[in-house]
């Protein structure tokens, strides 16, 4: 019983199996909460000091989003620690996302707003 045992904590916390410290856990929940109060703070300097051309929000806005999915993803989503081939595939994957947006943009810039009245009301 006592090799059973030792098998089953050997095989949840293998050699090369690499973990993320709970002080490390700590660190991220702390640079999201700074980041999450960026976020406010940036919509409120928008809406109640002064105005920031259309383009500078949503460049600030899509900065700091992006800061705090990378760390989710490599933090709690343990991309950090992962084999090399899932880092591979999580990077495609934003890759893939990047062209996503550049499309829908391309898309939306390309049909000239604001939209042109028709004969529909």
């Amino acid at each position: 019983m006592a090799e059973r045992h030792e098998h089953q904590h050997a095989h949840h916390h293998g050699a090369g199996h690499a973990h993320i410290s709970r002080g490390t856990y700590y660190r991220v929940f702390g640079a999201l909460m700074v980041l999450m109060v960026l976020t406010v703070a940036a919509w409120w300097v928008e809406k109640n000091l002064f105005h920031i051309p259309g383009w500078l929000a949503v460049t600030i806005a899509m900065s700091i989003a992006i800061a705090k999915t990378v760390l989710i993803v490599l933090y709690f989503m343990h991309v950090k620690v992962s084999s090399r081939i899932s880092q591979v595939y999580a990077a495609g994957a934003f890759v893939w996302l990047i062209i996503l947006f550049v499309i829908t943009m391309g898309d939306y810039v390309a049909r000239g707003w604001p939209p042109q009245g028709g004969p529909l009301p």
